[in-house]
Parts: C-alpha cells; structure tokens; sequence
C-alpha cells in the first residue's frame, strides 16, 4: 500500500530556513526584501522538503494587489481606493477590485478569490472578513485591513481613523453652539469597532460637559428610516425637553434623519442640529449642507499601500496606523 507524502507548504520552508513566511515568499518569487544569503538559505530548505510553490496565473510577469470592497457604491471606499492607486501608479502593481455587494457571505468569496490572484497582498477596506481567514491568508502574502478591527490579528496590518477623537470633535462643536441635550444615533456599538468607539468617545465627553445626564445613544438600522431615526423624530416633535442636536454614526443615517425631519415639518438645523461621520462627497450635495468628521480616507488608502511594501522590503513586527479625523462645519448645525 502506497501512503501519499503531504505535501510541503511555505510555512514548512520558513520554518525550516529560520525566517518569517513573507520572507520566505520574497526569496521564492525572485523578490528584494531579504538579502542574498537569506534568499539562498531559503533555496536549500525548499529544496530539502520538496517544496514546489503552487502556479499563479501570470505569476512571473504580473505584480497584483487585491483591493476588496464591503460594496462599490460606497463614497468612502472609492477614497480609500484613489489613495492606494495613486501611490500604484508609478509602480509595476496592478490593482484588483473585489466587491461583496454588502453582503457577509459573497465578501468572503470575493475575498478567496483575491486570494488566488493577488501576488503582492491584499487590501481589506472592510472589517467583516473573520480573523481566522484574515490569520490564515497573511501566512502567505501580506494582508492590510483598512478600519477597526475589534483585536489584533496576527500578521496582519490595521490602517484605522481615531473614531473616539472624531467623536469628541463632534460633541465639543455641539457643545460649543450651546447644545447641552445631545443624543447619538448608530447602529451598533460592539467594543472596539468603529461604532463602538465613536458611541465611547460621544459618552465620555458627554458625561464630562454635562455630569449627571446619561448620555443618550440610540440604535439605528442598516435599513431606510429605522426605528432608532422615527423614535428621535417623534421625540423631537411631542417630548418635552427633546434632544436640541444628534450626532450620528455615519453620514448615511444623518441624511436619513435629515430627510425624516423634513417628512416630519422639522428644519434643520433651526429645529435640530445634525453632525454626521465620514464627510462623504454627498454632504456637499445635499440641502442643508451636512456638517461632518471627516476621515483621511485618501491618507489611508496610501498607508496601506506603504504598509504592503514595507512587508515586502523585510518587516515582521505587525503594525496599526492610527489617523487622525477632522470636523468640516457646515450648515446643519447651528447656536441652540
């Protein structure tokens, strides 16, 4: 009886040479980042083990790096992937988009089959790729997750926005037009994502400016005109002492509310005032102009291009890059 021998796999070749697996990859492909007597170190364990790397369509001439996307429409990942093309551009990279239409399961097929094709590593401008994928692709190319991931993934890289800053931002300018009843409308507040710490950031600099009232957080929906949206709009309208100003999660329920408020004979911002996240291109086009955080979505797109290469020139050690937002005031916020 003949027992089939398991194949080896890079990991085995890094193992056995002593070195990280994206060193081992570099040496493997004919790539800078290692030196020469690491490369040829590298040579001699593959060869002892039998390590044959798997074909890649195009491997030898084309240099890939998949870019996977929550959803194409976003104004927010269109940014971040200007950032990264524009420091590909004067390179021999090619950049692949993927995109999961918004949905869980289709982001992580898209995301196997960056997998096949990217050479150079892959960007992730989505936080819905599970930890164990994201662990287990990095063994073999350098990954990036653009946003913030609730942990650290090993091997990994994290480009992320300082939401609890920006959420501050937001508060203080509130605070500063003299809103004092201030609620937070988001859709979600697990401990450590973006929503999380946005909703952490508005509390605490809510309980420090006004000590003795609970901040107000309201959940939202992913889907039109939620329930947490017509709650504040009926309060605003019949409570007494209703919220003066909402800060909200993200531009997309800000302008939401707006339009409820307007359904409902309420303006902004004579009426409520409304602070928004991510300061989308759409906060321009939209009447009353939307004030917002602006994330530096374009910085980031070229940080996780300069962290792909810097795991090509040799880096092990994981890094997370943390920017920081901004406030662009515009006309949906005004004195109390």
């Amino acid at each position: 009886m003949r027992v089939r021998t398991p194949k080896a796999t890079l990991q085995d070749v890094a193992a056995r040479a002593g070195v990280s697996t994206t060193a081992a990859s570099l040496a493997l492909r004919g790539r800078s980042g290692v030196s020469e007597a690491t490369r040829q170190r590298i040579l001699v364990a593959a060869n002892e083990i039998g390590y044959r790397p798997p074909a890649r369509r195009d491997a030898v001439t084309r240099r890939v790096v998949g870019v996977l996307l929550r959803d194409i429409v976003s104004t927010y990942s269109h940014d971040v992937v200007g950032g990264l093309e524009e420091m590909a551009r004067d390179t021999e990279i090619e950049i692949v988009l993927e995109h999961g239409s918004g949905e869980e399961l289709a982001l992580a097929e898209k995301f196997a089959s960056l997998r096949r094709i990217a050479t150079d590593g892959i960007v992730v401008i989505s936080t819905a790729i599970d930890a164990e994928t994201l662990r287990t692709a990095a063994r073999e190319i350098p990954i990036v997750v653009v946003g913030s991931l609730v942990g650290d993934v090993p091997g990994v890289d994290v480009v992320c926005n300082d939401d609890e800053h920006g959420a501050r931002l937001a508060v203080r300018h509130l605070l500063d037009l003299g809103h004092t009843r201030i609620a937070h409308l988001t859709r979600g507040t697990d401990p450590g994502s973006a929503a999380g710490r946005r909703r952490d950031g508005f509390a605490d600099e809510m309980s420090r400016a006004v000590p003795g009232i609970a901040p107000q957080v309201e959940g939202g929906s992913h889907e039109r005109r939620g329930p947490a949206t017509r709650y504040l709009v009926h309060a605003m309208r019949y409570e007494k002492n209703p919220p003066t100003a909402v800060f909200t999660e993200t531009d997309r329920l800000a302008i939401d509310l707006i339009g409820a408020c307007g359904d409902a004979g309420l303006r902004v911002p004579e009426d409520i005032s409304i602070v928004g996240y991510d300061s989308t291109s759409i906060c321009e086009m939209i009447r009353p102009r939307l004030t917002s955080v602006s994330q530096p979505r374009q910085d980031m797109g070229r940080s996780a291009f300069r962290l792909l290469q810097e795991r090509h020139e040799g880096r092990t050690q994981d890094r997370r890059v943390v920017l920081r937002p901004a406030l662009h005031v515009r006309e949906s916020t005004a004195l109390v």
